[in-house]
């Protein structure tokens, strides 16, 4: 995954819990490659909105099974998790838009 990928996946990371899922997945690859990063800085921003994101997904995600694991979790989703979502990998898209 690369940042550019990244960026294009943001569009709808916050849809639902499982494009979240994959999105805090890729966006955890990135930060192994020093390339995407203009400087020390930037990199350790970048982790800390990541961590930030992946604490949003770890709570959706066992919220989510111990619900069952349901095919449709769209209610608790949009209530619970979604605007932390959006704003999360909005400032992640900003850290990146400045690498690319």
């Amino acid at each position: 995954m690369n940042v550019v990928e990244i960026l294009a996946q943001a569009e709808s990371a916050a849809d639902d819990h499982f494009k979240y899922a994959r999105f805090v997945s890729g966006a955890e690859a990135l930060q192994s490659d020093a390339r995407n990063f203009t400087n020390e800085r930037m990199q350790s921003e970048y982790q800390a909105c990541w961590f930030e994101l992946e604490i949003v997904n770890a709570l959706a995600l066992d919220e989510w099974e111990s619900d069952g694991k349901p095919d449709v979790w769209l209610d608790p989703w949009n209530e619970r998790y979604k605007q932390d979502a959006k704003e999360l990998v909005g400032k992640l898209c900003s850290l990146l838009s400045r690498s690319v």
